[in-house]
């Protein structure tokens, strides 16, 4: 059953995320274009304030009477630049008694300090006939011409509404964000069409990897950018494992056909011969027919075990193991099922631990003691030992060897000997497959008095102290 790939947009992705992060800016930027805002006009109207406060302070003087206040025109003529205001002003002296102007004036929580000199300005928010208004007082200290150095204090309370203020502080920032939302706007428009130039190059590798034909597993020509190179390297290795894997199979099955072909020929001759023969030949047809039989056990068990091997070193499972349990077992179970071959086992330590899968360096020994007993008559040896950190495994034979040049050569696949004895000339290859993967070493040696040595080192598990 195909499963269905999960599926998503880089692009709506990058969209999605860039937009909520020009959002948190908007929103960033709005509240301080709304205390820039805020801040610059209650700078301006306190100022405006403050002017109109000065202005009527500096027409006051001291009479018999008390004070003579004459409101200027100009006091308030600033303030009327904004006619939806309000303005509401007083004149008290330091007992709180109201010269002029409103006299329910809310007094400022901060007591003003009078000045003889510049005016003094203090200013505050409260509330007033239902709506918020911005005061300002301004105290000044008044002599009188009949006592010149007899200072009196008199203060000066001049608010206004804020409507004009509002008005002010919403229209600068809407004046603020106007270019802040148009260049949000662009900013996400070139940010989408961006990706989507930036993503060609996938488009490309795909238009690529869907026109070639099945066999072609070249690496990707197409140009691609350096954050896409680790994707483009990971699959163009991908495909030359597969070549690779694909080219070893077709050999094998080529091998495996031209060597399959020859025993059954040789069987199905043979059987014909039988058929026709008379009882002195029969016997001979029948031994002929076994011995092709058994080249042919051979030949699959061996194909077989090679399968095995490129299975599990695909998919090796790596768990601790004694090798003097693998080599026993291993010799027991091959003289058990083969009567016409020995072989002498040694072991010179009483323990090997070792790291990684126990039945594939089975199936090496299996392979190499076969190889022994077919080249060296059905007899060999087996010695275990160690050596510094290695555990060195040596099967012997007794047959004709392999000369120098042939030894390298040997563990390839489907390559024999000068001697062939039956089988595709996989057990070394075999062999060798499992202890690479172990991290180990296989090499031919020549046999004293004749005859080959198969030295297998596999490295010991080292004991943490």
């Amino acid at each position: 059953m195909t499963r269905t790939p999960r599926t998503f947009s880089l692009r709506l992705r990058l969209a999605a995320g860039m937009a909520a992060l020009f959002l948190v800016g908007m929103l960033g930027l709005y509240a301080a274009a709304f205390a820039f805002g805020r801040t610059a006009a209650d700078r301006l109207y306190d100022r405006l304030l403050a002017s109109a406060g000065r202005s009527i302070a500096e027409t006051l003087v001291v009479t018999n009477a008390g004070f003579d206040v004459d409101i200027p025109y100009s006091a308030f003529e600033t303030l009327g630049a904004a006619p939806e205001d309000r303005v509401f002003y007083r004149v008290f002296d330091d007992a709180g008694h109201t010269v002029t102007g409103y006299g329910d004036l809310p007094l400022s929580p901060v007591a003003p300090r009078a000045s003889a000199y510049r005016p003094d300005a203090t200013f505050f928010t409260a509330d007033y006939r239902g709506e918020p208004v911005r005061f300002v007082t301004v105290g000044r200290k008044l002599a009188s011409v009949d006592a010149p150095s007899n200072l009196r204090p008199v203060w000066v309370e001049v608010g206004q509404t804020r409507r004009a203020h509002s008005a002010l502080v919403h229209e600068l920032v809407l004046r603020s964000l106007f270019p802040i939302a148009f260049m949000t706007i662009v900013g996400l428009l070139i940010m989408w069409f961006g990706v989507g130039h930036a993503l060609r190059p996938l488009t490309r590798i795909g238009d690529e990897l869907s026109t070639r034909a099945p066999t072609d597993l070249h690496p990707i020509s197409a140009p691609v950018p350096s954050e896409v190179v680790p994707l483009v390297s990971a699959i163009d290795g991908f495909m030359e494992r597969l070549r690779l894997n694909i080219h070893t199979l077709r050999s094998f099955v080529g091998e495996a056909a031209h060597q399959l072909r020859t025993p059954l020929a040789a069987i199905r001759a043979q059987a014909q011969v039988a058929d026709r023969a008379d009882a002195k030949d029969l016997g001979r047809s029948l031994d002929a027919v076994e011995r092709n039989a058994a080249k042919l056990t051979r030949l699959v068990n061996q194909m077989l075990s090679d399968a095995t091997m490129s299975h599990r070193s695909d998919t090796l499972a790596s768990e601790r193991f004694d090798v003097i349990d693998v080599v026993r077992e291993t010799v027991h179970e091959m003289t058990a099922f083969r009567q016409d071959g020995t072989c002498d086992l040694t072991i010179a330590i009483d323990e090997a631990p070792a790291q990684g899968d126990p039945l594939m360096l089975a199936e090496a020994l299996r392979n190499v003691v076969d190889n022994a007993w077919v080249h060296g008559g059905g007899e060999a040896e087996l010695g275990l030992r160690l050596e510094g950190e290695t555990y060195l495994i040596d099967v012997a034979d007794r047959g004709r060897g392999i000369s120098d040049p042939m030894k390298e050569a040997s563990f390839e696949r489907f390559v024999q000997g000068a001697q062939p004895r039956g089988g595709a000339g996989l057990g070394l290859a075999i062999a060798r497959r499992a202890v690479n993967s172990h991290g180990g070493t296989i090499a031919l040696l020549d046999r004293p008095g004749g005859g080959l040595i198969v030295r297998i080192g596999i490295p010991a598990l080292v004991q943490e102290a």
